[in-house]
């Protein structure tokens, strides 16, 4: 039961702090559940890392769902997966209600309190990226590899971040999300068999790199039906060189599938009981109950491309008006901590809700769907690839995979790292407190939070001393 309590504390501390997207987290979790409190390995928090970074749904509560499963089975599951992801939406909720009373006070608040926090963040990255180096540095030539590798998805992924800092106004070539990411990632070391000195390298190289010109920001190769060919012609040599490398398929027991289909129907029960008071309250709710799920399914590629699912399910189907989607819960969304997969359902939820009862509880019944369809559509599908990942991982090529997890990560979290700091410069910018402030301010807390570690203080009073330092600061700067 002790390692349960941990185990939930350190959930809820990592949804309160979660800033910056699903990859920005995955240092924070591992600091939190492998290094401080030792909830899981480093080899099963990498085997949770690859699992949701493949499958649609919020990445953090994917992983927070897996590492409390590992400590307290079923109702560890639950409780993780609701721990990790009840900050962002409750947050939010109260974020809407707010600000129709205290208008754009409590937003630069917000704002300012998040500069200190994203500097707690970006230092956690920076820490993991090191550490990546430290550990590749150990085997023959691992550093080498490991730079590559992370200079390899920082180029493919990192564009937009480098041009927003640099001030370019160009269209990225590449702007590769996470899940094409790993997608060429798994591409590749399946068709090289995690042998890169196999002539399959080049051959599955050169189409890696035409898939993201097809699929990339700038669309530079943009010819009828390519994008369609090239995807078949991976899945296709997917196929066949599983077939060549493992002709002997290691089938699922029957005990395995019925044990997913169990967790399966518990999620389907976690998200009856949690939209069971909106579903009293009207009828409609199903309608967005459903609408919900399926937006959740749908949700490859980050919070950046569930906003654009969300449009089209809710906005264009008339649920919320354009300006309260972007004006109030996208706005909400940015600012705040969480996954954007739950606090955007959350958020839609609440404005919905409000409207069908025209009252605060209706909202709230609605916002708590919102979040339970988030969260159970999220895990019940990490669930199966979970479990398909875990019983293949021990094949060579998985293995190459869990090598190279790290450095993969590391190079997402440099483009992660620059999107906070970029973000920082805005609410700069909006302030007119004029160019370096925030720089100056992010280089403070980043000296004091190093001294705090040497001297060992808890991370709690990492955190509150940043968001402290951060708000004397910018009130400080407005007075100015």
């Amino acid at each position: 039961m002790g390692q349960f309590a941990t185990m939930v504390m350190s959930m809820l501390k990592v949804g309160c702090i979660g800033f910056g997207g699903g990859s920005a987290l995955i240092p924070v979790l591992q600091k939190e559940a492998v290094q401080d409190k030792g909830l899981i390995t480093e080899e099963e928090l990498d085997s949770n890392i690859v699992a949701a970074s493949i499958t649609p749904g919020a990445l953090p509560v994917e992983m927070a769902s897996g590492i409390g499963k590992k400590v307290g089975g079923f109702w560890g599951m639950y409780a993780g997966a609701t721990a990790m992801a009840f900050p962002g939406a409750f947050f939010v909720m109260v974020f809407m209600i707010f600000t129709s009373l205290l208008g754009p006070k409590i937003v630069s608040q917000v704002n300012f309190a998040s500069i200190g926090i994203t500097t707690y963040i970006i230092l956690i990255l920076a820490e993991y990226i090191i550490t990546t180096l430290k550990k590749a540095r150990n085997n023959r030539g691992g550093m080498i590899q490991a730079m590559i590798v992370i200079l390899t998805v920082w180029m493919f992924n990192g564009e937009k971040s480098i041009f927003t800092l640099m001030g370019i106004k160009e269209t990225p070539i590449f702007g590769a999300s996470t899940v094409k990411v790993f997608v060429v990632a798994f591409f590749v070391i399946i068709c090289t068999g995690g042998k890169f000195r196999s002539v399959w390298f080049p051959i599955s190289a050169v189409i890696s790199v035409v898939f993201l010109l097809i699929h990339g920001k700038a669309k530079v190769i943009d010819l009828p039906y390519a994008d369609i060919a090239v995807v078949v012609l991976m899945i296709v040599l997917t196929i066949v060189r599983l077939i060549m490398n493992f002709p002997v398929v290691d089938r699922f027991e029957w005990g395995q599938i019925k044990k997913i289909g169990i967790e399966i129907l518990l999620w389907l029960g976690y998200l009856l009981v949690l939209c069971l008071p909106a579903i009293l309250i009207s009828g409609k709710s199903l309608l967005f109950i459903g609408q919900g799920l399926l937006s959740a399914l749908m949700s490859f590629g980050g919070g950046d491309a569930y906003l654009s699912v969300a449009h089209g399910l809710f906005v264009d189907e008339g649920m919320i008006s354009s300006a309260q989607f972007y004006g109030e819960v996208v706005t909400a969304a940015n600012i705040l901590p969480g996954s954007i997969l739950c606090k955007v359902l959350s958020g839609i939820g609440y404005a919905w809700g409000y409207e069908l009862t025209d009252s605060i509880w209706g909202g709230v019944a609605l916002a708590l769907a919102g979040f339970a369809s988030a969260t159970a559509a999220s895990c019940a599908v990490f669930d199966v690839v979970k479990m398909m990942y875990d019983r293949w991982k021990s094949m060579p090529m998985f293995q190459t995979l869990t090598d190279l997890i790290r450095p993969i990560v590391s190079g997402l979290l440099i483009s992660v790292g620059i999107s906070l700091y970029n973000t920082n410069c805005i609410i700069e910018d909006n302030a007119g407190w004029g160019w370096g402030s925030v720089l100056f301010l992010m280089l403070v807390v980043t000296g004091v939070l190093i001294l705090m570690q040497r001297k060992k203080i808890h991370p709690v009073i990492q955190v509150l001393s940043s968001i402290g330092i951060a708000l004397v600061a910018c009130n400080l700067y407005e007075l100015v």
